[in-house]
């Protein structure tokens, strides 16, 4: 089993407190999961992302031009394979890092096909005094309407009255997270979000007008709307049926 561990900095070498808190993490997830998991943890120096420059060519082509020119090509085939995710930010500004906002505007088009559907994600914040909560809630909110499996959310601090790093209560809050990570190995779909099913009918709607139109008209359809059909998703009545049948690429 591989649990894939992205911390979107590119500090590694003086090891940053998002780094040392996911060290951790990856240690007591392998603890639970014995001689049957594997853990990597990839930062932003060995696979920097660049900006998404707003072109939208990965929804009408599937492609992203800008693959060539850094490591996002190798980051989401990563993330494809893994069995299970834990996605972790410094905090910059009361926001996740830079490198996070490149890593989940490059991913946009899977909001729209659902590609992590069922991925059982776990989601990890570090800031020094504030906005961790913040940070947290946004990154789960992106990754659930990809139909990730957020199983956990973590805020950890240096200061202040939330959960501090080191202390007895950031490591029951860190034990309890790998817990959650492997009920939703278990069983994904229980951890699917009203957000992500909300979402899913309403492109499901969007993309059978446009699909009619398109056909009808004798254009090309789009390569998000021909993926959303080729995995299934426009005949399930939900997400958790698409995942239970093994629709969408099934259980990760």
């Amino acid at each position: 089993m591989k649990i894939l561990a992205i911390v979107f900095t590119q500090r590694r070498k003086d090891k940053p407190a998002s780094l040392q808190v996911t060290e951790e993490l990856c240690r007591l997830v392998s603890e639970r999961g014995g001689r049957d998991v594997e853990t990597e943890i990839v930062t932003m120096s060995e696979l920097p992302v660049l900006a998404c420059a707003g072109c939208k060519t990965c929804f009408r082509e599937g492609r992203c031009p800008a693959d060539k020119a850094d490591g996002m090509a190798e980051l989401r085939k990563k993330v494809r394979e893994c069995d299970a995710l834990i996605a972790a930010t410094p905090v910059y500004m009361c926001m996740v890092s830079g490198w996070c906002k490149n890593f989940l505007d490059r991913c946009a088009r899977w909001c729209h096909v659902f590609e992590l559907l069922g991925k059982p994600c776990l989601v990890l914040s570090v800031t020094s005094a504030t906005g961790g909560e913040r940070t947290a809630d946004y990154l789960s909110e992106c990754l659930e309407v990809m139909g990730a499996a957020v199983s956990a959310r973590l805020a950890f601090q240096k200061l202040g009255e939330g959960v501090l790093i080191g202390t007895e209560n950031a490591k029951a809050c860190m034990e309890n997270a790998a817990a959650s990570l492997f009920d939703a190995i278990r069983a994904p779909e229980d951890y699917l979000s009203e957000r992500a099913e909300t979402q899913f009918q309403s492109l499901q709607r969007t993309y059978r007008t446009l699909e009619t139109v398109w056909l009808l008209s004798g254009q090309k359809c789009s390569s998000e709307v021909d993926t959303f059909r080729s995995r299934g998703l426009m005949t399930c009545a939900s997400l958790r049926e698409a995942l239970q049948t093994g629709e969408a690429g099934g259980k990760p």
